[in-house]
Order: structure tokens, then sequence, then C-alpha cells
């Protein structure tokens, strides 16, 4: 691959900055042409790179990468982490940090409660099951195993069984909603438009499931992947997406960027692709 930066014309007439790689497919002599521009033009794109397009080449050889259209993935065969990603978009340093420095440091009581949850939910979902009876053993059961933590953060167990059967409480009340083999009239969210849709998670597929993309580069590990079943108003589909339990107060874009890397690896291993 090598690189070089020219102008080209807008429909408005400006002049903009766009970076051009000449490149070359695996196993070919002929050399095309990749036109990066909008926030494409600062990829840390240079000679000898591998990069996987994601777009076709029109008949001129050439193929135009920008903020409507068209995606490159560099060094696909390095995989990273979706939530690294994620993480990145709040700041790419801490991203990078995280990553290659493994620091310890003491647990707290959020986190150990978003642990247990995790897990209950993940039992939940797998058995169908949201009665009080039912979530009240299983946390007993799951609490158990979290002795150690418990008496780490100075936390009697008691008083942490009392507390998840309280927070089980909205499991419970999400899953009256959306758990359902059709979506019911106020299981509604809104789509990226701003416009209410209907959907229920109607099956689920897999709890904790390893997703390697080269495609994409990307790998991930997803809470769980379910079929919902969604009314747009214009009709309905079924579709595998993943699912994610958040038990912070509040969502970041870190947790929707997270997400959406989650979709496009399920597109690329069950061969959909859904904005």
């Amino acid at each position: 691959m090598s690189v070089a930066e020219e102008d080209y014309e807008t429909l408005q007439g400006q002049k903009r900055p766009e970076k051009v790689l000449s490149v070359q497919k695996d196993g070919t002599s002929a050399r095309k042409l990749i036109l990066l521009r909008d926030y494409w033009f600062y990829s840390p794109c240079s000679p000898g790179y591998f990069l996987h397009l994601i777009g076709k080449f029109d008949k001129k050889g050439q193929c135009i990468v920008d903020s409507t259209k068209n995606l490159i993935i560099l060094h696909p065969d390095h995989l990273v982490s979706a939530t690294v990603v994620g993480d990145s978009f709040s700041c790419i340093r801490r991203a990078v940090l995280q990553d290659r420095v493994k620091a310890t440091s003491s647990s707290s009581e959020p986190q150990v409660y978003g642990h247990i949850l995790h897990e209950i939910f993940q039992e939940a979902m797998k058995a169908n099951k949201w009665d009080d009876d039912w979530l009240h053993k299983t946390i007993e059961l799951v609490a158990n195993n979290y002795l150690e933590s418990f008496f780490e953060i100075n936390l009697d167990p008691t008083v942490a069984i009392k507390q998840l059967k309280i927070k089980a409480a909205s499991l419970q009340s999400w899953a009256k909603t959306f758990v359902a083999p059709r979506p019911k009239s106020d299981a509604t969210i809104r789509d990226r438009r701003g416009d209410h849709i209907t959907f229920c998670v109607n099956k689920l597929l897999e709890v904790e499931e390893k997703i390697w993309s080269p495609l994409y580069g990307l790998k991930g590990n997803v809470d769980a992947t379910v079929q919902i079943s969604m009314d747009d108003g214009e009709g309905r589909d079924t579709l595998t997406v993943p699912f994610e339990l958040k038990t912070g107060k509040h969502t970041n874009m870190a947790h929707n960027a997270q997400t959406a890397m989650y979709t496009l690896l399920l597109s690329d291993r069950y061969g959909w692709y859904r904005y």
C-alpha cells in the first residue's frame, strides 16, 4: 500500500483534503484506489499496512470511504476487544493503558453487586423463571460464591442478600414487560430515529458468547445473545442481537459503543446487518 494526500472538490464547489491509498489485493498485481474523506482522512495509514475494505470499487477501480458510506479496518488480523474500543470514545489513552497495564485494585460494593446480578440475570434467562421464590433461591446460591468478596468490602452477607432481593425486583419488572412470545403494547423503546417501536425477547441463544471477527478486527464476550421480535409499525422482524446488562445508574457513550461493536460481531457470525 502506498499513501498520498490530495484535494477534491465537493458538490458545493469547496476544496477538501483526501487521503489516497493505492492498494493491491493479495495474490493479484492489479492496483486500485481507496479515497479517504471526512474524518477518515485522519486514519493513520502508512506504506506497507494491511487493511480490509468494507465497500465496493467502481468501474474506475476507486472506492470512496467517507462519513456516509463504506469502512476500512487497519490490521484486521489484530483483534481488538470491543470493550477497549468502547472505552476509547471517552479517552484513547485510558483504553490503551487499561489493556496493557493489568492493574489490580480492591473490590467495591457496586462492582460486587454488579457481578452477582449479572450471574442471577443469566441464570434467570436460561431458566426463563422470574418469580420471587426462584429468584430468591438463586440469589442465595450465587451469593454463597461471593463470600470472600463480601468480607473484602466488609459487607455482611445477610445484608447483601437482602439488598440483592430488592434489586432483583427491577429484573422482574423488565422481564414482565419484555420477555414474551410476541411484543406487548407497553414494551416500547425508541430507535435511532427517535421513533417508538415495540419488541420482545422470545429466545435465549447463548450466554457469555465469545466471538472473534477478522472481518472487523474485533473480539468480544457478549453477556447474552438473544432472539427478538420487533414491530416498527411497518412490519415485524425477527433478529439475533446482543444483550448487555449494565447495573450502573446511568449509561454512557462507552456502553453504547460497546453494544454497537457487539452488533457488528454478531452480524459477522450470523450473516446479517441492520443499523
